[in-house]
């Protein structure tokens, strides 16, 4: 119907009004459908939308093709402006396959680990943000990962993990050419480091072959200032290597070359051994070979009433040695084993994942140590801090080469029916 002048000036009141409520009831909806919109207060004062705090782990478990990608429930919300951002650390460890035990350890181990650090203020006042990814403990699948993660925005501070050295191996030319500091936690193989790609890689681990230095070194003790040792093998590969560089670390810290033995694997009597270790008269006696021989040997030793220490290689680390010496073990036995660079590791032995998680937990402790003593978290500057050969107490120290400063092998007793470490001070 047609609405004259005087019509439209009755109506006009009701027209304002309606608008106003069409208008309140607008703001309404944009305010609750609006996530990142400020909240309005009863009095009229806005307020802003409540932040979430930031995952510690970004990712657990996530396929190698999405290395960088946080899961719905994961993600972040949006952070206020005057929150620090999180630094990314890349964490690549076997979560599938044969290998997933020592990741999954390694995963636990470093979500403490960050979750502490962060109470304490983070590195350099920034939280840091694990990035846990699987390296399927495969070559190739750890090179792909590898790629992924020295593409991904924002690049991680550092690399941590790839316990597997296969992996490690492989993957550590790639981070090297990144530009991207690397520490492999738990990868033992002498190549890691010997075939080292650049000053950005890292061994945080013993080496398999210092197995030979460490029991020289320890042999050294036992036999105390100005004793005489003794090294007996049974002429296998692996005991003449271990021999000659037992002897090559016992003499470089005493002057003096301990005396060799070599005896025939697989007899029942040694007792023309024995007369000449009971001529000798050694303060400490290292016996490197496999369990039936060095069961024989020290039975014999205590029947003819020779009680030294005997120090013995890793092959007797086994339950096959626990149950052919029996009793013998609590005579002056030390069994030497691989144990973690930590320093805070337990004094008993730890299962192969577990000295993994010890190694990871170092590698992390080792970079931020570094990172706050020099005030930077570029890879290049902490890299040349770490690869100075200085002591530090509380913490690991790399030689020139990446190497972590610490023994490889430690000696053990049997006591109790548990092993616990022999040089523990």
């Amino acid at each position: 119907a047609d609405l004259t002048p005087d019509a439209l000036t009755l109506a006009a009141p009701r027209w304002r009004a309606l608008a106003v409520v069409l208008t309140a009831s607008l703001l309404m909806c944009l305010h609750a459908t609006d996530g990142n919109a400020t909240r309005v207060a009863p009095d009229g004062r806005r307020s802003p939308r409540p932040v979430t705090s930031v995952p510690l782990v970004a990712q657990t478990g996530a396929p190698a093709s999405q290395p960088n990608k946080l899961s719905p429930r994961q993600a972040p919300t949006e952070a206020k402006e005057s929150e620090p951002t999180p630094l990314h650390i890349a964490v690549a460890i076997p979560l599938t396959g044969p290998r997933r035990a020592a990741g999954a350890a390694v995963k636990r181990r470093l979500a403490d680990l960050g979750e502490a650090i962060n109470a304490k203020g983070g590195v350099l006042g920034r939280p840091l943000l694990l990035d846990v990814q699987d390296d399927k403990c495969d070559r190739e699948s750890a090179k792909n990962l590898a790629d992924m993660i020295v593409s991904a925005t924002p690049k991680p501070a550092v690399v941590i993990g790839h316990p597997c050295p296969a992996v490690a191996i492989a993957a550590a030319p790639i981070y090297q050419q990144a530009g991207l500091l690397f520490i492999a936690a738990g990868a033992r193989h002498p190549d890691l480091t010997r075939l080292r790609p650049g000053p950005l890689v890292f061994r945080a681990a013993g080496r398999d072959d210092r197995q030979g230095k460490d029991a020289g070194d320890r042999l050294s003790e036992l036999a105390g200032e100005g004793g005489s040792a003794l090294i007996i093998h049974d002429r296998t590969l692996m005991a003449r290597r271990l021999a000659l560089a037992a002897r090559e670390a016992s003499t470089r810290t005493t002057g003096k070359p301990p005396a060799m033995l070599a005896i025939v694997a697989g007899k029942n009597d040694y007792s023309g051994t024995i007369e000449k270790i009971a001529a000798a008269a050694p303060r400490a006696i290292l016996f490197l070979g496999f369990p039936p021989e060095a069961t024989v040997l020290i039975r014999q030793l205590r029947q003819r009433g020779l009680t030294q220490t005997v120090l013995l290689n890793d092959a007797m680390a086994g339950s096959s040695f626990v149950d052919q010496a029996g009793a013998l073990l609590k005579t002056n036995i030390e069994v030497l084993m691989p144990v973690s660079i930590s320093k805070q590791s337990a004094g008993e032995p730890e299962l192969p994942s577990e000295r993994f998680a010890s190694d990871a937990a170092a590698a992390l402790m080792a970079w931020r140590t570094a990172a706050n003593a020099i005030a930077s978290l570029e890879g290049w500057k902490i890299a040349e801090y770490l690869n100075h050969d200085q002591a530090r107490p509380d913490g690991v120290a790399f030689d020139a080469s990446g190497n972590a400063i610490a023994i490889s092998y430690a000696p053990f007793r049997l006591e109790d029916n548990h092993w616990r470490r022999a040089d523990a001070k």
